[in-house]
């Protein structure tokens, strides 16, 4: 039997993880066996595969970085031996990944079932890569219902497809956590106890395997306001109590009442021209950043309201954008007096789109930007068509939210007026999950970020996190393999990512699938499943009955695919399999509803909800059962 060696040069963790998914991967492609063998020298007398930084590797050249968070790698192997080389150790991961990629290696969605693994003799791999991605930024954010497992997961996967960074919101992530563990939305599973020290271990493990790949951690985002005082920024929860004094003090002045917003302690606003407010807050990030060392990108947002801004007599002297400004100079000073060097994200975002009129940031170096357009509309591109839209006048707590993406970006352009630094977008495509699920034009959002994400440069944009769901691989993983290959190469066409993608998880009838999928997408008009309300298409019937029509016509060649040796190809058919059995239904309550009947549309609706909740355990890696009930059960 065939044997190699993989050599790397220090015992950096990620660098000694990289090799062992080189040797792991190898040994599945090749069948021979392999070894590591660590090095405190390159000897280019010793064949093999050596990774290894760009530093320790004579000959070896990677362009200039501007960043600790960019990334570049060179791969110069021929016949199974030679060099993979990264400007610093996630990097050189990434280029582990690289090679395999080149090699035919595709990651469709995580989990082992989710690899589809070429065989190829060692001697046949030769690979040239010198590659830099599109963009800065390429991470993704926790959002819906997680297990540990799940978030271990996405980690795992995420930088195989070429993202670099993950975000885990709030202190410990709890309320994402707690949704699942409960099993909130779905009465056929016995729910369990996640307090929130069992999400700070679940905190801790994820750091640890952040820490293993070298990937940049994100982490907090609102909470600071109230965690200032004392009081957990767990989640979106009303807490129903009375506050102390120094709190209602600290609180925005709205209608002339200090005091929580909605009884939410998340979503609540201070009173920003008070120095000793400001003061506590900062305060409380320097004591949090004392004690976690491992934290790349703090984000650092106020409340997540909106139309809740202070009133008082001080904080209508300025926008509150501004007072954001002085909170954020004040935070750089009191981080440069104890020496912290991480990079602080600050938002544009509800209320904070209004860019401010008079306060800049004196250390802009310290800072990102990050613009995050949740009512943009996702039915077009986030780019201009009118570049004469300007942002409506700022009206303080009357404001109204346009889904008018000309609009949105006329509030990024002013911010880009005050601010010149680094920056990206924080969008929301995989935001909303039963939309995803039951779309018939599945591949549409895929589509559209593919062309979002394309637009990012001529946008003044470094690249994006994304605020989504964590489990949205069902029926495919499409939109999530095209948001981690165009970040990392915006050159790639949606049409090539799809011939790429779908001969990988489906196998010989690869064609046919992409053909069924596309051709559902014909219904997109009739199915308004982006809208609040279900509004019916005239014509909603008949072409109804067409889409009924064309499931039934390709469930055939789902049924002769789903024995199909290879594993990841046939669970691939098996989400397509139960996917048109949801769409089947979903139909069919759209019918009843064009007939009018309401009652009946409802009946459906209870029947379809607990098909999913019964099958969770089989599509729990895929889907997010607590998002999509809860996406569709008001509206019934």
């Amino acid at each position: 039997m065939t044997t190699f060696t993989i050599y790397t040069i220090g015992t950096n963790e990620t660098i000694l993880f990289a090799a062992q998914e080189l040797l792991k991967y190898l040994k599945r492609m090749t069948g021979s066996s392999g070894k590591i063998r660590p090095r405190l020298a390159y000897d280019p007398g010793a064949k093999g595969l050596w990774l290894g930084l760009v530093q320790d590797i004579p000959g070896m050249a990677l362009p200039r970085l501007e960043s600790e968070l960019d990334d570049a790698l060179v791969v110069e192997v021929e016949g199974g031996t030679g060099r993979i080389v990264g400007a610093n150790p996630r990097s050189l991961l990434l280029g582990v990944y690289r090679f395999l990629h080149t090699l035919g290696c595709r990651w469709l969605r995580p989990k082992a079932e989710g690899e589809w693994i070429p065989h190829r003799a060692l001697e046949q791999m030769t690979v040239r890569l010198a590659e830099q991605p599109s963009y800065r930024h390429r991470a993704i954010c926790i959002e819906g219902a997680v297990s540990l497992e799940n978030v271990l997961d996405i980690i795992d996967w995420a930088p195989k497809v070429g993202f670099s960074g993950y975000f885990h919101q709030f202190r410990e992530g709890h309320t994402f956590f707690e949704r699942w563990y409960s099993h909130q939305y779905n009465p056929f599973k016995t729910p369990e106890q996640c307090p929130v020290e069992r999400a700070r271990q679940f905190t801790r493990q994820i750091e640890r395997e952040l820490a293993r790949r070298g990937m940049v951690y994100h982490a907090i985002g609102h909470g600071w306001t109230c965690e200032a005082f004392g009081i957990p920024g767990l989640g979106w929860e009303p807490v129903v109590q009375d506050w102390p004094d120094e709190v209602t003090q600290a609180l925005a002045e709205v209608n002339g009442q200090r005091a929580m917003w909605q009884d939410i302690p998340l979503i609540t606003s201070l009173c920003f021209s008070n120095p000793q407010v400001r003061a506590r807050v900062v305060k409380c990030v320097v004591e949090y950043l004392e004690t976690h060392h491992n934290i790349q990108a703090l984000h650092f947002w106020l409340d997540d309201g909106f139309n809740n801004k202070c009133e008082c007599e001080h904080c209508r002297q300025m926008r509150p954008s501004d007072f954001y400004i002085v909170l954020l100079n004040e935070l750089d000073e009191a981080l440069t007096r104890k020496g912290f060097t991480e990079k602080v994200v600050f938002l544009s975002y509800a209320d904070m789109l209004w860019a401010p009129e008079v306060e800049r940031l004196k250390n802009p170096n310290r800072f990102i930007l990050m613009f995050a357009p949740i009512t943009r509309s996702y039915r077009k591109p986030l780019f201009p068509s009118n570049l004469q839209v300007q942002e409506p006048p700022y009206e303080r707590n009357r404001l109204v939210f346009s889904n008018n993406n000309d609009e949105q970006l006329a509030f990024l352009r002013a911010w880009q007026a005050t601010f010149t630094g680094d920056s990206f977008i924080y969008d929301y495509h995989m935001w909303r999950p039963g939309t995803y699920t039951i779309d018939p034009d599945h591949l549409f959002l895929a589509r559209l970020l593919s062309t979002d994400i394309k637009n990012l440069h001529k946008l003044g944009l470094n690249g994006m996190v994304s605020c989504q769901i964590l489990r949205i691989f069902f029926p495919t993983g499409m939109g999530m393999y095209v948001m981690g290959r165009t970040l990392w190469d915006e050159a790639l066409s949606f049409d090539a990512l799809m011939d790429e993608y779908f001969p990988a998880a489906f196998g010989t009838d690869w064609a046919l699938c992409k053909e069924y999928l596309l051709a559902l997408s014909e219904l997109q008009d009739v199915v308004p499943v982006h809208e609040v309300e279900l509004d019916i298409h005239p014509q909603a019937e008949e072409r109804l009955a067409q889409g009924l029509e064309r499931i039934r016509q390709f469930t055939p060649v789902i049924e002769r695919n789903l024995a199909l040796p290879d594993l990841c190809q046939a669970r691939s058919w098996h989400y397509l399999q139960v996917h048109a059995g949801i769409l089947e239904r979903w139909l069919n309550i759209l019918a009843a509803r064009a007939r009018g009947d309401q009652e009946e549309a409802r009946r459906r609706w209870k029947s379809l909800r607990e098909m999913v909740q019964r099958a969770e355990d089989d599509l729990q890696p895929v889907l997010d059962v607590y998002a999509f009930v809860s996406e569709y059960e008001k509206r019934f």
